[in-house]
């Protein structure tokens, strides 16, 4: 499967602004991408289930890491590759993050549970359930209230969110424990909120991404592309480097070529002159 090598993408800002599609020059360029040897992957902090809505259209072989590469499937037969889940045991250190602050966390059961999210909602301000149902309409997911996450054995991913300076605290407390993978990420869908993604240490896009090279092969050039912190191990990982217009500085500075605009297709552009190279 090493063909030409791989190109491998974000989805949220890189390839699309919209929640539920990809625009069609996009994908049709994705599309003749493959079939001219090239092994495609999507990467996202998406769950499985919001993510296809976007990847609908998508009719043609690609690695699929959701959840920030907890999980790799092959698609569209999603064949499991692997998971890379967050054992129960280690929620008390959560808890311990979250000390001092008025707020709560979710969990997601894993696509193969249908993306059910756990929450807490008698833990919640008025605000951060506004906040919350807001996300729960736009993703379109299955949640389901409890009173603890005591019947949770194993995860895929923890979710946090709230306004900058609050996520960068339980960040910093959670990457202490060096028992997760913790990256924040803007809310690309409402401005002033941020989301932690926090999965098992050794689940990130990057990771993910070099363990499906174990299996498939890396070929001999790898492009990748994103716009946000979640992207990093995914551009370190890759020997051309893509970041959107808008990215963080951070991601900026690692990128052998910057995107235009995405609401003009810039990731096609951007793939062209990274082909070309």
């Amino acid at each position: 499967m090493g063909g030409k090598g791989w190109v491998a993408l974000d989805i949220d800002g890189t390839i699309t602004l919209d929640k539920y599609s990809v625009p069609k020059p996009v994908t049709d360029f994705l599309r003749q991408l493959s079939q001219e040897g090239w092994n495609i992957a999507m990467a996202t902090g998406r769950p499985f289930a919001f993510a296809c809505q976007a990847l609908s259209q998508f009719d043609f072989p690609y690695i699929f890491l959701p959840q920030n590469g907890s999980v790799a499937l092959e698609m569209p037969s999603k064949t499991l590759l692997f998971k890379r889940y967050i054992s129960s045991e280690v929620i008390p250190l959560v808890e311990e993050a979250y000390e001092g602050i008025d707020s709560d966390f979710l969990i997601y059961a894993g696509y193969e549970k249908g993306d059910f999210c756990y929450w807490r909602p008698q833990r919640l301000s008025s605000e951060d359930l506004r906040y919350l149902e807001d996300l729960r309409k736009r993703q379109k997911e299955k949640w389901q209230p409890v009173d603890r996450f005591t019947h949770l054995e194993f995860f895929p991913l923890i979710k946090c969110f709230g306004h900058e300076m609050r996520t960068r605290q339980i960040g910093a407390r959670l990457q202490a424990t060096r028992k997760f993978q913790v990256t924040q990420i803007r809310d690309p869908f409402e401005e002033g909120y941020y989301l932690l993604l926090v999965t098992d240490a050794k689940a990130s896009k990057g990771a993910s991404l070099t363990e499906v090279f174990k299996l498939k092969g890396r070929g001999p050039r790898v492009i990748a592309a994103g716009d946000d912190e979640n992207d990093l191990t995914l551009l370190e990982v890759a020997d051309i480097k893509i970041a959107m217009a808008h990215a963080p500085e951070a991601l900026q500075q690692r990128a052998t070529f910057i995107a235009p605009p995405t609401k003009e297709y810039g990731i096609i552009q951007a793939l062209q002159m990274a082909l070309n190279t």
